[in-house]
């Protein structure tokens, strides 16, 4: 068996093995330095967690995926960071991880970064307090006033796929209970922020930075070692991800929107080519993400409200996109039915968010807001409505 064929069924014990082929398809099509930045809290360099990571790297590098790995973000002590750094780089090496180490006041940084990913090495990267020798965005003349870069300017000049804040405790937890999503814009609906480590809340801030900062999209998670490859290559997560909410649209027609992009999305959430006339029937709500990564379409059906379609497209689950969207259709339209079949992954979500829900022939049917008797049609309406796909 390949090796690569061996890591992904070695990735089955934290997930489904469609779910890591999923993501490692998607994570070997870009560029190896938009993986990912790994933000490496210094307690993570310590037994056992340490050989744990070393362990998970070493699985990344095996599946040629270069991650920068970055030492010294919530350091100032030069001493300590140098230290963390070549402790790291033997560490790969004794484990024939291929790497370089860099500072981030480095000549031509990102160039370097880019030819180093590029071939196969991992970056373990010294986040140095200014006055150290280097130029600003890695260009300009030798000789200059050094400054070196900081987080905010490596996400914003690699363009990272994910940004992982590593750490002992992993992500957030309440009452023993993992908190798997964190809109930072409404922290206080989620946790109790002043209970926060000071370096929780410093990787909040952060966060609420580079979100507002960055251009392209990317993702920012707080995990451990111990859950670092299931966070990587499982729709569920395996840690916290921050994020600002969803931006969603409405509209009435089909032509408020990118038809193709519209179709798109759909086919590639469901896996399913859609019917010829799917975009000719009418509809009366559309809601969706502005970036084409989700959304909700609404009918009209037996008298009521029927959803059509609620999806979000593979790489996006597990990011609250569904929530966002939901929060925003049940704002317009509180007394709804859809249904769905009986082994659609959605099915549990349904099951928290509806008020009622009954099984009819292959499809269970939810509703929310209902009456009795409108209950009762919508079931009815469910076992009869045609289906969307080829």
């Amino acid at each position: 068996m390949a090796l690569r064929e061996t890591i992904i069924t070695s990735l089955r014990a934290i997930g489904s093995r469609k779910d890591a082929q999923f993501f490692a398809q998607i994570f070997q099509s870009q560029e190896p330095e938009k993986f990912a930045i790994i933000v490496i809290d210094p307690r993570c360099l310590k037994n056992p967690l340490f050989e744990i990571l070393i362990s998970d790297l070493k699985f990344l590098s095996d599946m040629n995926l270069t991650p920068v790995l970055l030492l010294g973000e919530f350091d100032a002590d030069v001493t300590s960071i140098h230290f963390q750094s070549q402790k790291l780089c033997h560490a790969l090496d004794k484990a024939g991880i291929s790497n370089t180490k860099l500072n981030c006041a480095s000549y031509e940084i990102i160039p370097s970064i880019k030819k180093i990913t590029r071939n196969g090495r991992l970056v373990v990267l010294e986040h140095l307090p200014s006055g150290f020798a280097g130029m600003k965005h890695g260009v300009g003349k030798r000789g200059q006033q050094p400054t070196p870069l900081g987080l905010n300017d490596l996400v914003r000049l690699l363009e990272p796929f994910k940004v992982i804040f590593l750490q002992p405790s992993g992500g957030l937890r309440i009452d023993g209970q993992r908190v798997p999503v964190v809109n930072i814009d409404k922290a206080m609906d989620y946790i109790d922020v002043r209970k926060l480590s000071t370096g929780q809340s410093h990787i909040f801030e952060t966060v609420r930075v580079l979100a507002s900062d960055v251009c392209h999209h990317c993702t920012f998670v707080m995990a451990s070692p111990l859950n670092l490859l299931g966070e990587l290559f499982t729709t569920k997560g395996a840690g916290t991800l921050l994020r600002r909410g969803a931006v969603i649209t409405r509209g009435q027609t089909y032509n408020d929107f990118d038809v193709q992009r519209l179709k798109q999305s759909i086919e590639q959430a469901f896996g399913r080519e859609l019917l010829g006339d799917f975009f000719e029937m009418p509809v009366q709500h559309i809601f969706m993400d502005k970036d084409y990564r989700g959304g909700a379409i609404i009918n009209e059906f037996a008298g009521m409200h029927y959803l059509s379609k609620f999806w979000v497209v593979k790489e996006a689950q597990g990011e609250g996109i569904a929530t966002d969207i939901w929060q925003e259709l049940f704002a317009c339209v509180p007394k709804l039915f859809w249904r769905s079949k009986k082994d659609n992954p959605f099915n549990d979500w349904y099951m928290k968010i509806c008020d009622g829900m009954q099984v009819s022939g292959e499809w269970r049917v939810f509703w929310k807001g209902l009456e009795a008797l409108e209950m009762l049609n919508a079931v009815r309406a469910a076992s009869i409505l045609p289906v969307d796909f080829e």
